[in-house]
């Protein structure tokens, strides 16, 4: 991603922690253990102690994507990716017929 583009995208996150957690697959779903944060996130700030380099010091921990915005359930509604893109994806909906 451009350094540009990557900076918008990071001045999303609201610090909620929410992608910080342990995750599993349960039957084809993804269940977030929210009693489980990732080792390297301080709880006080909600921020990644090694942020720079977590996708090499965490196997875990993954990217997130437009498309984790959109459709990934474990993301709360207050998620700074889940307001910008889901709201858009909704004002591209058609209206409801009737």
């Amino acid at each position: 991603m451009r350094p540009v583009l990557s900076a918008r995208w990071e001045a999303l996150c609201r610090r909620c922690g929410a992608c910080c957690h342990e995750k599993s697959y349960t039957r084809g779903r993804m269940i977030v253990d929210y009693g489980r944060p990732c080792r390297h996130l301080d709880q006080q700030t909600r921020l990644c102690r090694v942020y720079d380099v977590r996708f090499r010091a965490c196997p875990e921990c993954r990217r997130l994507t437009i498309f984790h915005a959109w459709f990934s359930r474990y993301l709360p509604g207050n998620c700074g990716y889940v307001r910008a893109f889901r709201k858009w994806r909704r004002s591209a909906s058609p209206p409801p017929p009737g």
